[in-house]
């Protein structure tokens, strides 16, 4: 059978109504498409919930032993219908021509900020290589070039790779069970020429594969292909297919819900988002549900959601800063500003927030009512609370709201004295005059701010200090 790319898919279910149909189907390339349509593929050849539910078989293929697979598949089973065993990230069209796509794609994910699953295409690296061990990682990075052209097939990078071992970090524990790949290819061969149990169908999903390889030649002849991959390049050929990746996703989402998008805003969607499908997707399904009972969604309704992921997004990093975590602060700072979040409005909303708390410490430094540091929501709402309230017939602006959000706001102030406010507040003046005049990096300037104000250089805690 021939190919088929993601344009073709309706060729594909037209095979599934058929009633001879392929033992094997092999998906690979982007993969959240390829996850999607997975998904579909078992809906049709196991239409019923129930029998999917029990004859459907998942399995990780990062974790696989692909010759127990190969057992299980070959069995018989007591059950009635149709068997699908469904294994993801397979490895078994991996060599060393697929060794530089991986690296890319390594590469990228990491770039995006997207750990978990940089360190599992490193991962997959790695057994590559036929490195493993705990110290696998810095064994890759370590390798001579030539050792690395070697064992990869392609040229070391000349860049650092000290992102790498951070990758790596977090992931949970390999499985290098598919190292010797060609060998499992050959049995799989064996199998499905000999012919598997009639009702027995193995569905491999692969985020790339070596069309060199004797098992992608036989599957091409004896089996269904998928060919999802997606240009991942920046020439205009690769975002135009990037887009077409992304508006059929927006749609397809918009249709489930029951509603449309105005080209306007479907261009300012997806200029927002990038080509991150999966962000693709859940932004569509927020901008759905934000509209309420609206039937289309047009620049006006994309604005308003930005809005408040924006406000959402500066309320999490000021609660970052409040509470001297430096990791969140400055990850929330880089999203914000990735977002198109102006540097200035970062630092004026943090001014804001800190300006509260030290008015919140000068309140805490009356004798009447006595505030009592570490005390539960219940006693602060009920005692405290309701006693400034009372002696206050005015009630501050700044600490309108919920009880709740104001009896967060008084435990952030414990972690800072009056003293150290004072200073957080003159380096975010010093942060303000740079960014309007230094020509520092913006990303430099606010760094130094929060590594200053969070203590990052001078551990030390407030509680029970200079009030």
């Amino acid at each position: 059978m021939p190919t088929f790319k993601r344009h073709e898919l309706p060729s594909v279910w037209k095979t599934i109504t058929q009633s001879d149909i392929p033992p094997v189907f092999l998906l690979f390339g982007e993969r959240y498409l390829c996850r999607q349509v997975a998904e579909e593929l078992c809906s049709r050849l196991l239409p019923d919930e129930q029998q999917r539910a029990q004859n459907l078989q998942g399995i990780d293929g990062d974790q696989e032993d692909p010759i127990a697979t190969l057992n299980t598949l070959r069995t018989f089973s007591m059950l009635p219908g149709r068997r699908l065993f469904r294994v993801m990230d397979s490895r078994l069209f991996y060599s060393k021509g697929v060794a530089k796509t991986l690296w890319e794609k390594t590469k990228q994910a990491y770039d995006k900020k997207e750990l978990k699953k940089a360190g599992r295409l490193a991962g997959q690296l790695l057994d590559l290589a036929g490195l493993d061990g705990d110290s696998a990682g810095e064994e890759l990075i370590t390798l001579s070039t030539s050792r690395w052209q070697a064992l990869l097939g392609f040229a070391k990078p000349s860049e650092k790779m000290a992102w790498l071992t951070e990758a790596l970090a977090a992931t949970p524990v390999r499985s290098s069970k598919t190292a010797k790949t060609a060998d499992v290819a050959d049995q799989y061969m064996e199998a499905l020429e000999k012919g598997l149990p009639p009702n027995n169908i193995l569905i491999l999903v692969a985020e790339a594969a070596d069309k060199r390889t004797r098992l992608y030649k036989y599957l091409d002849k004896k089996g269904v292909i998928i060919d999802l991959s997606v240009d991942t390049g920046a020439s205009s050929a690769a975002r135009k297919d990037q887009e077409a990746v992304l508006r059929d996703l927006v749609q397809k989402t918009l249709t489930g819900l029951g509603k449309t998008i105005a080209p306007r805003a479907l261009t300012l969607l997806l200029d927002r988002v990038g080509f991150h499908p999966v962000a693709a997707v859940m932004e569509t399904e927020k901008l759905a549900l934000s509209v309420g009972d609206a039937a289309n969604i047009d620049s006006d309704d994309l604005e308003a959601m930005i809005g408040r992921t924006r406000e959402e997004a500066l309320f999490a990093f000021t609660e970052a800063v409040a509470t001297k975590n430096l990791a969140s602060s400055l990850q929330l700072m880089h999203r914000l500003l990735e977002n198109q979040v102006h540097p200035l409005v970062i630092v004026s909303g943090l001014r804001n927030h800190l300006r509260k708390l030290l008015f919140i410490r000068a309140l805490e430094a009356q004798k009447s009512p006595p505030y009592r540091a570490g005390s539960d929501y219940n006693t602060f709402q009920r005692g405290y609370l309701a006693q400034l309230k009372a002696a206050r017939p005015q009630w501050p602006k700044m600490l309108a709201g919920h009880p709740f959000v104001v009896y967060k706001l008084f435990q952030q102030a414990e972690n800072f004295t009056v003293a150290t406010l004072k200073s957080a507040l003159r380096e975010i003046l010093n942060a303000d005059f740079r960014l309007k005049g230094s020509g520092l990096p913006h990303e430099v300037i606010l760094e130094n701010m929060l590594f200053r104000i969070t203590g990052a250089n001078q551990p030390q805690t407030a509680t029970g200090g200079q009030r």
